[in-house]
């Protein structure tokens, strides 16, 4: 009598006499690009009638007797297998075990069709969870839609549209860059809907790009729902599918060297304000000599629209989207103080010069430093505080809030990275990192850190809501809610 076959939520890693009926959707070989691109494993994602997705993965020594057997789209019965907790990164699918080949497992093909097993199963990722995993290896990501392309060279661009009109850029590596073919795109009409499993997602000058790995596969207009409700909707749109072209990087000009309209404090401070120049770009050699840390160094910004969130009865609130943001994350703005040999003032850094000169992102800061809800309000990072004692060319953008009023809260809108050569002090390395003018508007000069804020009492400065990271916050709320504090006799 035949066993019975169990499915993928049935398994466990108490249970060794499981049956398994499921289909080979992907498969690669896992290199170890630091070992002279040893192969480390061979590894599967398997789906069963239930649409169970789960990692599967072949030593080394046993890659080479297993891998004849195994064909990508075929169903197989497999059996003296074992099951692990799945601890480790890159993890391809959301569960929390995964399959391990050994020397006694065995694997049967089974012919003939059988549409119970899905021929395809992703899970794709928003714009919202893309933002959410940077820096994150634990999941792999899955994203859908295309609109251009780029050149077939070892490193190839994509420019993505995704559903919420977000770009985004992907990365192709390697052998991944063929998996593109450009004939395709110039003999059919479009529109060109791709799926790219298996990617990371990295931050760069404040922008989220995806990256391929080895586990990355591409899918261009696969015959599945979720691609035909797509097709359709853009199928009514004129979309031309063009290349990226490499740039001649210009001569860099005098504005771009931090030449054009130069000053020094003083000058800056003394500026006057007329009805004619409401906004003005000015360049200011200076070392940053002190951080200002009274009201944090960071935000909680909506990832849509990158404006601070509040706390509105309980919960996260745009001002901008006017709703609940569904993902948060910190985000810089770091108060620091300056000073050239005419004087000191007082300038604001946010994400993207920020990140490129402190080598994290905010997100990561936070993460990495939980216990500095332990603190007191001064305790600002060690990566943060490297900056200090670190001379730049700034960019600032200056507008009314500073020429008509004076306050001396000023904008950086781009950094210039300066490193003096102690031999020849005329010579310098210059290193350009940006914020753009309309993210810099909407953090600036409405945002309430210009103000005193309130402090409840019971918190210390750095445990306002707003500044807690989305995870953390929750996490409190609902303990709270599970172990509400008693009152206090008098």
């Amino acid at each position: 009598m035949s066993m019975e076959y169990t499915t993928l939520k049935q398994i466990s890693r108490d249970k060794d006499n499981s049956k398994l009926k499921v289909r080979v959707l992907r498969m690669w070989d896992a290199i170890n690009i630091a070992n002279n691109h040893d192969l480390i494993s061979l590894d599967m994602i398997l789906v069963d009638k239930e649409g169970t997705l789960i990692h599967a993965s072949i030593r080394k020594n046993l890659a080479q007797s297993f891998r004849p057997q195994l064909n990508e789209g075929s169903i197989y019965t497999i059996t003296n297998f074992l099951v692990e907790e799945n601890k480790g990164n890159y993890r391809p699918v959301h569960n929390q075990l995964k399959i391990l080949f050994n020397s006694t497992t065995s694997v049967s093909k089974l012919n003939g069709f059988d549409h119970s097993i899905p021929q395809s199963k992703f899970e794709f990722a928003d714009y919202g969870t893309i933002a959410s995993r940077c820096y994150d290896n634990t999941y792999l990501t899955a994203i859908e839609e295309i609109k251009t392309r780029g050149r077939p060279t070892k490193m190839r661009n994509i420019q993505m549209l995704l559903e919420e009109n977000k770009s985004i850029r992907t990365t192709l590596w390697g052998n991944t860059t063929q998996q593109i073919d450009d004939d395709f795109y110039k003999t059919n009409k479009g529109p060109f809907i791709l799926i790219v499993t298996s990617t990371i997602v990295k931050s760069f000058r404040g922008e989220y790009q995806l990256s391929s790995t080895f586990a990355t596969k591409l899918y261009v207009n696969l015959d599945i729902p979720e691609v035909a409700e797509i097709r359709n909707k853009y199928t009514t749109m004129n979309i031309t599918v063009k290349d990226i072209l490499p740039k001649e990087l210009p001569k860099p000009q005098d504005e771009e060297l931090g030449l054009h309209n130069k000053k020094t404090v003083a000058e800056i401070k003394n500026l006057e304000w007329n009805s004619n120049t409401k906004d003005l770009l000015v360049t200011c050699n200076a070392k940053i000599i002190n951080i200002n840390n009274k009201y944090g160094w960071y935000y909680v910004a909506c990832l849509i629209c990158k404006t601070k969130v509040k706390q509105v009865k309980g919960a996260l609130w745009c001002e901008r989207c006017k709703n609940q943001p569904k993902f948060a994350v910190p985000s810089y703005r770091i108060q620091v103080q300056v000073q050239d040999e005419t004087g000191s003032t007082t300038f604001i850094l946010f994400d993207k010069g920020a990140e490129r000169i402190i080598s994290k992102t905010a997100k990561e800061l936070a993460e990495m430093q939980e216990e500095i809800f332990k603190l007191d309000g001064n305790t600002i990072p060690k990566e943060i505080q490297k900056i200090i004692g670190n001379e730049y060319l700034f960019q600032l953008h200056l507008d009314e809030y500073n020429l008509k009023y004076g306050k001396e809260n000023y904008t950086v809108s781009k950094i210039l990275e300066i490193e003096i050569s102690h031999e020849q002090n005329d010579s310098c390395k210059v290193e350009e990192h940006q914020d753009t003018m309309e993210e810099i508007v909407k953090k600036s000069r409405k945002d309430k850190y210009i103000a005193s804020p309130k402090t409840e009492i019971g918190q210390t400065s750095v445990e306002r809501p707003e500044r807690i990271p989305l995870q953390m916050l929750q996490k409190r709320q609902k303990s709270a809610k599970q172990n509400p504090a008693k009152k206090k006799k008098n």
